[in-house]
């Protein structure tokens, strides 16, 4: 086996620190978890975490960064497959409100809550969803209408997802899981033109 250069041993360090940490927060919340811990299950030094990245706040952005991405090229590939298979319902293959993306709701929104009291966080936080926002402009291309904008509905979905998420967290029994894929549906439908008969 090849022996790694400097930069592919750093690349692959950081790798797996951010796949720990976001483990970490997963399990612990962004204020309960440590970089200590983060550390401990990247089977890294303390050190390491901090030669990498400056805080626990620069730790989470690079999760949250990696994972906003990670989503943009998974709904890309649902674009794509809707082009290829289109009798397909893709909007099924969406996260339902119960499944493991919930736990990731509900920590992005407590780094939201915590990034709105500060200034330079809140400034990283809103750079990286603008650019999750331009990333799936294209994809939301076929639910925007005269009054909606693609960027509108990407918007719109987001809040969606979060706000139902939330809700079913406090209360499962109320929301129904796949209910964000039934808005777009009707998103959709909505915008399509009616054939003249």
């Amino acid at each position: 086996m090849a022996r790694l250069t400097r930069a592919q041993s750093q690349a692959q360090t950081r790798r797996r620190l951010i796949d720990a940490a976001a483990t970490v927060f997963a399990r612990r919340g962004f204020h309960g978890a440590s970089i200590d811990e983060v550390a401990e299950e990247a089977e890294f030094s303390k050190g390491a975490v901090y030669s990498n990245f400056d805080s626990k706040d620069e730790l989470f952005l690079a999760v949250l960064e990696d994972r906003l991405h990670s989503q943009a090229n998974f709904f890309g590939q649902l674009a794509q497959r809707a082009h290829t298979q289109p009798a397909d319902d893709l909007l099924a293959l969406l996260p339902p409100l119960d499944g493991p993306d919930e736990v990731w709701c509900l920590l992005e929104c407590e780094f939201w809550l915590y990034a709105l009291r500060n200034a330079a966080i809140s400034k990283r936080v809103a750079a990286l969803y603008k650019e999750y926002r331009s990333e799936l402009a294209p994809i939301a291309a076929s639910y925007a209408s005269d009054e909606l904008s693609p960027g509108d509905v990407v918007s719109a979905a987001i809040a969606l997802y979060y706000g139902l998420t939330l809700q079913w967290h406090a209360d499962p029994g109320v929301i129904q899981p796949d209910l964000v894929g039934r808005v777009l549906r009707a998103l959709e439908r909505a915008a399509t033109p009616k054939e003249q008969t």
